[in-house]
């Protein structure tokens, strides 16, 4: 039985072919079309420049090497839902110049029109048996590819099959211990676990450019030593954390606490990017602690420490946008500012001991006039003695603790409350005693502050 329907090369796509063979180029098919053969199942001829009855040209859909066949070539093209309305009996192949490269004919099949009241999507194939597929370069618009069911089936298959599927999710690279000063390199990149249990530690972040090109670095401490744990960029590079205070970045970072990490991640050019960070709490946010022990990830205390503003230049920064910055001199009564401590190369912390923290009324009008930081002075509490129940209603015997009866003893004296003075109760040898500060029934937490 003679062989009814096949595929062959046009003499121009035979000459073309044998061109790009011989020079070592490629010929570049990119588009098909499909005709109805003027209501015949036409018979195709090398000599064809055209289809016989032409219907329809569009770019491919795929143009691979049949992985049963490395000798043949595959070209798919897709007929949306929405075109139609002929018969299908013959395929034709077209390079990026317009040539009539290959002709088929084809089983004729109705491709319905969707306005018919059917449709569907055809997917059909020509199959080419060529000398050199090398010579046959794939070129189609990415923009009108759809995905058959079979090659996403494939990929899903090699994706399944692969080792390491997703390789842009995972930390790359080795688990490195360390417990010297170092300077990183390329071979570090992945897990570094650094102790400073012997003393200060400086790791050196490697040079960030593009040679070195995009790596990961997770860098984490393990001692809980008071030790400093310091990681610095090389040269001018930065590591860009905190960039609301300074865009360009910092220069340094510190691991503060067994377990304190980052994952800091090179652009290539300069920057190393935080990707994640054991805590990511804002910086200056104060907060309380059921523990005594500061725990990791960039806490220190709120109790007017000094520092230096070169080794805390982000602290720096952040106190001096924070509109809570007054000088040292002037601290009595802002307690809860920055300050700028000796005015040229420190600042000191915020000192909340002791304090109970109210927010800022912020012109609501219930405490009208508070400065954000500042401290206002407790309301004191009026008692008798146990002889006398008239002022205050709170019985005691005169000098006794003021914690007998829930109030505090008053500090500061006549400069926080120059106006106080006994008063003889009237009726009574007794004198009214105004004998403490008030305050709610509370527990004390220790407090901390962020400070990276």
């Amino acid at each position: 039985m003679s062989q009814t329907y096949f595929a062959i090369l046009t003499a121009v796509g035979e000459a073309k072919l044998a061109n790009a063979t011989a020079l070592g180029t490629q010929l570049q098919i990119s588009r098909m079309a499909v005709g109805d053969g003027n209501g015949n199942l036409p018979t195709p001829n090398r000599s064809q420049t055209a289809l016989v009855g032409e219907q329809y040209r569009a770019d491919l859909n795929t143009l691979q090497v049949d992985p049963l066949n490395t000798s043949q070539i595959i070209a798919e093209l897709v007929i949306p839902e929405t075109e139609g309305g002929y018969w299908l009996r013959e395929m034709g192949l077209y390079d990026a110049a317009g040539d009539l490269i290959a002709v088929s004919n084809c089983p004729p099949s109705y491709k319905p029109q969707l306005a018919e009241g059917s449709g569907r999507t055809q997917v059909l194939r020509m199959v080419l048996i060529v000398s050199s597929t090398a010579a046959v370069q794939l070129k189609i618009d990415p923009s009108v590819v759809l995905a058959t069911r079979a090659y996403a089936d494939s990929l899903i298959t090699v994706h399944q099959a692969a080792a390491d599927p997703h390789k842009q999710y995972k930390l790359r690279g080795a688990f490195t211990s360390l417990s010297a000063n170092t300077l990183l390199t390329a071979a570090h990149e992945g897990v570094i676990v650094l102790d400073a249990t012997a003393g200060d530690r400086t790791l050196t972040l490697p040079l960030n450019d593009a040679a070195f090109g995009i790596r990961d670095l997770l860098i984490r401490r393990a001692d809980n030593t008071g030790n400093r744990a310091k990681v610095q960029a090389s040269g001018a590079d930065k590591i860009k954390f905190h960039t609301h205070l300074n865009a360009a970045g910092y220069a340094f970072l510190y691991l503060m606490g067994a377990g304190d990490w980052w994952h800091l991640r090179s652009d290539g050019a300069g920057g190393w990017w935080p990707v994640a960070r054991r805590d990511d709490s804002p910086l200056g946010r104060v907060s309380f602690e059921a523990s005594t022990a500061i725990q990791p990830g960039g806490y220190g205390l709120p109790h007017g420490v000094i520092f230096v503003r070169a080794d805390w230049p982000w602290v720096w920064d952040h106190a001096q946008t924070s509109g809570m910055l007054v000088d040292d001199a002037g601290r009595a009564g802002f307690e809860g500012c920055w300050t700028r401590g000796d005015g040229a190369t420190t600042g000191r912390t915020p000192d909340v001991r002791g304090q109970f923290l109210r927010s800022l009324d912020a012109d609501l009008g219930v405490d009208a006039s508070r400065v954000a930081g500042s401290v206002q002075k407790g309301t004191l509490v009026a008692a008798d003695d146990v002889n006398y129940d008239g002022v205050g209603g709170v019985h005691f015997t005169l000098g006794s603790d003021p914690a007998s009866f829930g109030a505090d003893a008053i500090t500061g004296g006549a400069t926080k409350y120059p106006n106080v003075a006994p008063a003889q109760v009237a009726g009574n040898s007794s004198w009214g005693v105004i004998h403490g500060v008030a305050r709610p029934t509370n527990i004390a937490y220790p407090g901390r502050i962020k400070l990276i």
